[in-house]
């Protein structure tokens, strides 16, 4: 039996490549996933055993307001790659500030809180000086590390005047290396040791870009995921991700590039934004695809390429599936965002409401109206289950859980509606759980309790191989997940 929590990395790539959509009937003798009480959203095929008249739908975010115009003038064209946290009831924001005068080229990382998610401010901190002031929101002088990720660190072996950490780009003793921060509270930084965390190697000696960083508190290590240039599944030099972990945020293992479930590495992939999904056991990425040959009018640009923003997924932190083949963010009508780094995604989802998360996105780099945007999904509403008319069916893996109600996060139209029925690991209904005893779902709820003939008991199926079918009309499954009562 399979278990998704601190998984043996061998043996859960081996199954997490080798399930997929199987045509025919039912899978015999098909391997028993334990889910335990753990969410499950549709973002790999792990538990898809077959979709008829049912398909993977990828949501958009969707634009929202402009959280921070970059006017400022420590503030620039090129200053980039957000980074929001969640703490308690405070948002806070930290993104590279790299002042107008490219001449200077002096880069810093800002600040900014709110206390919804929405509206931000720039708090006037007084640690740096500026065209002599210090009447701004700088936190870190980009001369220590640039470009840097950061995170709240849940590990509870961490003191309180290290619960903040950043790492960013930097040198050592000439050569490109990771540096590390520590904080009391993500504002008043100190270097975390002397020297770098990480150097650059012979065969992939620079680091570049957003650096993806977090307490991995599944697997109990922090992770950084940073660009390489020469990942064993492409063919020749491409920009990739590659990732490395320590038990101590001191000493690291060696990088190893991280694998997509297709094989062969597609695409240049220019950042990462790794980042935990804080609902589910799930590691996410939006990662900038950049195309290098595109150009998009003006054609007097003077930098070529084009770029959007792909969804990636894993439940190792290695082996990463890209749900649905297709951008999940685009460019759009404005087409200031229609060049070679004009939009980029940054870690982290966080929750700005019952129903609402919220992501943070860089827009028009490189011009005079270079901002921050605020971008939402439903929770959990990356990707969904969908079925039109007339009907459509997803029928799971075997499974085991723990619990006694299943709960489901769902929308329909006013026609539609959701079925589910519980069956035995060969596909055969139980009786008293079919469809037809199913209480029929129509709505839209992030939560909801499946009942069957006015009970929604399913305790007596806990610890037991059991399948789950769900037939949808005109409706979406986002997620779902069994829970004790």
């Amino acid at each position: 039996m399979t278990k998704l929590h601190q998984p043996d990395l061998s043996s859960l790539a081996l199954l997490f490549f080798a399930v997929s959509i199987i045509p025919g009937g039912v899978c015999e003798g098909a391997e028993v996933t334990e889910i335990a009480q753990r969410r499950q959203l549709f973002l790999d095929r792990l538990l898809i055993d077959r979709l008829d008249g049912a398909w993977l739908r990828m949501h958009e975010p969707v634009r929202r307001e402009k959280v921070l115009h970059l006017n400022k003038p420590w503030e620039g064209i090129i200053s980039w790659c957000p980074v929001v946290l969640r703490d308690g009831d405070r948002y806070q924001m930290w993104y590279r500030s790299r002042e107008k005068s490219s001449a200077k080229n002096h880069v810093f990382v800002g600040y900014a809180e709110s206390s919804d998610g929405i509206a931000w401010e720039r708090p006037e901190l007084g640690l740096f000086e500026f065209e002599g002031s210090k009447a701004n929101n700088i936190c870190i002088d980009g001369r220590h590390m640039s470009n840097v990720g950061l995170f709240i660190d849940h590990n509870p072996q961490t003191p309180p005047d290290a619960r903040y950490k950043a790492v960013g780009l930097g040198s050592d003793n000439g050569r490109s290396a990771i540096l590390g921060m520590v904080s009391p509270d993500g504002i008043h930084w100190r270097p975390a040791k002397e020297g770098a965390l990480v150097l650059g190697t012979k065969d992939d000696p620079v680091f570049e870009a957003p650096q993806g960083a977090f307490w991995d508190s599944r697997q109990e290590r922090y992770a950084i995921y940073t660009r390489g240039w020469r990942h064993p599944d492409a063919d020749g030099r491409i920009r990739s991700i590659r990732m490395t972990t320590s038990e101590d945020f001191v000493n690291w293992e060696p990088f190893q590039y991280i694998r997509l479930a297709d094989g062969k590495w597609p695409e240049e992939l220019y950042t990462n934004s790794a980042q935990c999904y804080y609902r589910a056991p799930l590691y996410l990425m939006f990662p900038k695809r950049f195309l290098t040959k595109r150009k998009f009018p003006p054609v007097d640009w003077p930098h070529p390429g084009v770029s959007d923003v792909l969804l990636l997924a894993s439940r190792d932190g290695v082996h990463f599936t890209q749900p649905v083949k297709e951008a999940f963010l685009r460019p759009g009508l404005d087409p200031k965002n229609w060049h070679e780094r004009a939009i980029y995604i940054g870690p982290c989802v966080v929750k700005t409401g019952d129903s609402e998360m919220s992501l943070y996105a860089l827009e028009n780099y490189r011009t005079d109206n270079i901002h921050i945007r605020r971008l939402t999904l439903r929770t959990d509403g990356f990707v969904s289950i969908h079925a039109a008319q007339p009907a459509g069916k997803l029928l799971t893996q075997p499974l085991s859980f723990s619990g006694n109600r299943l709960e489901i996060n769902y929308s329909t139209s006013a026609a539609g509606e959701i079925r589910v029925e519980i069956t035995n690991a060969s596909g055969e209904p139980i009786s008293g759980f079919s469809a037809e005893d199913c209480e029929l779902i129509y709505g839209d709820q992030i939560t909801r309790t499946v009942r069957w003939k006015r009970s929604a008991d399913v305790g007596r199926f806990a610890g037991k191989p059991v399948r789950l079918c769900f037939k949808l009309r005109e409706a979406d499954l986002y997620s779902f997940r069994f829970y004790e009562d």
